[in-house]
């Protein structure tokens, strides 16, 4: 027979097997605690912090190096198309030339393109918790009111775009001047290139427009907007779009544009819409330069 000591206040430390007080039959041999339960798994009580499951958080780090990706796969392709065209016999005329305009479109466009394949392989690197942080989800607001922002948008962008050219730009003499796509696309008209003009139209309608709200809007200001105030995150990212394009003289227009494409995906939590928007205004000045209506000064 077995008995379990127990302490009792008021006896002595030291156990009296014949006291009937502090004797306990067990008709059991007592266990150990390893042999009653069942095995732990030590790795379940683990709570370091494991950076690998956890879902990728967007960064300014990262809002930045789209951007730098963006220029930089633009200015590889132009360069390398502009020293292979040299190298091309009759690519460049007689006095070694080459058509600048067509460089500048076919970088763009391919580097665009370039810009897209590397979103796409983010994406399916971060996984599905990457996409709303870049606006990759449906839109807060009913597509119908969206709508409704999107024209009430493009008017009064497009408004005071046409004051800005049209009476700000001639009192400075300043009158005729044309932006870079502008400028692209007379020269295309001029050579009457159709592989130039699809080209064209590819990049303005689509391409340029999807790539630069990925760049813009998706990744940089979103991750602004992680970090500071949304008006500012969508000044600093307007500021850095107006700059990216040209001529300077033109550069209220573009951060005028890039304000209310950064308010749209702001307001409506999702990049179709700014990506709408901006296909609609490069659509816009399209059909204008196309059809050849003097709206604009």
């Amino acid at each position: 027979m077995l008995c379990r000591l127990i302490y009792i206040p008021g006896l002595d430390d030291e156990c009296d097997p014949t006291d009937e007080r502090v004797r306990m039959p067990l008709t059991e041999p007592i266990s150990s605690s390893s042999e009653s339960s069942e095995p732990v798994n030590i790795s379940n009580f683990d709570v370091s912090h494991d950076d690998s499951s956890q879902p990728y958080q967007l960064t300014v780090k990262r809002g930045f190096l789209a951007l730098l990706i963006m220029y930089a796969c633009q200015t590889l392709v132009g360069l390398g198309f502009a020293y292979g065209v040299k190298l091309i016999p009759g690519g460049s005329d007689s006095a070694g030339t080459i058509d600048i305009q067509m460089i500048g479109m076919t970088s763009v466009l391919i580097g665009g393109a370039v810009v897209l394949v590397w979103v796409w392989t983010d994406i399916r690197r971060l996984g599905p918790s990457f996409l709303p942080q870049i606006g990759l989800q449906q839109s807060v607001v009913k597509t119908s009111q969206a709508a409704m922002l999107i024209i009430l948008l493009l008017s009064a962008t497009h408004f005071l775009a046409w004051i800005y050219r049209s009476v700000v730009l001639p009192l400075l003499d300043q009158g005729g001047v044309i932006g870079g796509g502008s400028q692209m696309f007379a020269h295309i008209q001029e050579t009457g290139s159709v592989l130039g003009m699809i080209g064209f139209l590819v990049l303005a309608l689509i391409v340029g427009p999807v790539m630069e709200e990925f760049v813009f809007r998706g990744y940089l200001q979103s991750a602004l907007a992680r970090r500071m105030p949304t008006w500012g995150a969508i000044t600093i990212t307007s500021l850095l779009f107006m700059a990216g394009h040209g001529p300077t003289i033109l550069w209220p227009m573009y951060f005028v544009y890039s304000v209310a494409w950064g308010w749209i995906f702001m307001h409506t939590r999702s990049l179709k819409m700014s990506i709408a928007i901006h296909m609609l205004s490069n659509l816009f000045y399209t059909v204008v330069a196309v059809m050849g209506w003097k709206l604009l000064a």
